[in-house]
């Protein structure tokens, strides 16, 4: 009967050490699993795609007619989001995505519970949703950097001083006589 309970309290133990995790990542694959699907199988509603908008700048690039249908994922604040659609332009890039609610509330509720594991004092403010729209299109808009090259011929200035130079004194005085030299 003790070797029964000593197991069960070990399984215990173990599940608590990282049985949360493993479970918690299951069920985020899970979900990401499950809104794959129904991208691939055209089973949401139209209503339900957000269209992000991306300033980009190409030079040299033929406008598509027709979106095109594409996978990933990207989390924005705390959204987690599914692309679903691209279309590309010489100056904007159009994604079509779809928010995955149920990765969202998985990564909440994983956080809250690590938070409680460890002590941490919950935020309330961390934790309710808030109703301000944000823009969130200028945390992707990166301005590019200027360089200017120039020959190095014309930076460079050529001198005619020698290397070497002349030691008055190459010898450094101590006052204690150096080790022999093993060898």
């Amino acid at each position: 009967m003790k070797k029964i309970f000593a197991i069960a309290m070990l399984v215990l133990f173990l599940f608590n050490l990282g049985g949360y995790q493993l479970l918690f990542q299951y069920f985020i694959y899970e979900s990401d699993v499950s809104i794959n699907q129904q991208i691939n199988n055209n089973h949401y509603k139209p209503t339900d795609l957000v269209e992000v908008k991306i300033p980009v700048h190409f030079n040299n690039f033929e406008n598509w007619d027709e979106f095109k249908i594409i996978s990933g994922q990207v989390k924005v604040k705390d959204n987690c989001y599914n692309y679903a659609e691209l279309k590309m332009t010489r100056d904007t890039m159009y994604l079509m995505v779809i928010p995955n609610h149920d990765k969202a509330h998985i990564i909440n509720a994983k956080n809250i519970y690590a938070k409680q594991i460890n002590g941490i004092p919950l935020n309330k403010k961390n934790h309710e949703q808030s109703t301000k729209k944000t823009n969130t299109l200028s945390e992707y808009n990166l301005l590019a950097l200027q360089n200017k090259y120039s020959r190095y011929g014309t930076l460079l200035t050529q001198t005619n001083k020698p290397v070497s130079l002349k030691l008055d004194r190459p010898f450094i005085e101590s006052p204690v006589k150096p080790p022999n030299f093993i060898g």
